[in-house]
């Protein structure tokens, strides 16, 4: 029997930071292309986001937008109060697409 290598294995979803104001976005950025350039179907958990802003949901946006593109499923483990509120003030349903069963905290 093949032994499974690490590229084989699920990938473990992204852990989004409590913090995902506009000082956190630079590096928000960076992680998701960094997820993006795997090329493999992407899992975010949000569950622990505490404090979020236009720049952040911005940055989360066009992530999902090029995810969309790419042919790459996007999908959450987990969501807090804070981001639901967020993409809901702004709008932003189409583009970041929560789930409603998304292990709301």
């Amino acid at each position: 029997m093949a032994k499974k290598s690490p590229k084989d294995a699920p990938r473990a979803p992204l852990a989004l930071d409590a913090d995902l104001r506009i000082g956190a976005a630079p590096a928000l950025r960076d992680r998701l292309l960094g997820v993006l350039a795997a090329g493999e179907p992407i899992e975010l958990d949000g569950a622990v986001v505490a404090q979020v802003d236009t720049a952040a949901l911005q940055v989360l946006a066009a992530f999902s937008r090029d995810a969309r593109a790419a042919g790459l499923p996007v999908a959450w483990s987990g969501v807090s109060d804070p981001l639901r509120r967020g993409v809901s003030v702004l709008g932003l349903h189409a583009l970041i697409e929560l789930p409603a069963d998304a292990g709301v905290n």
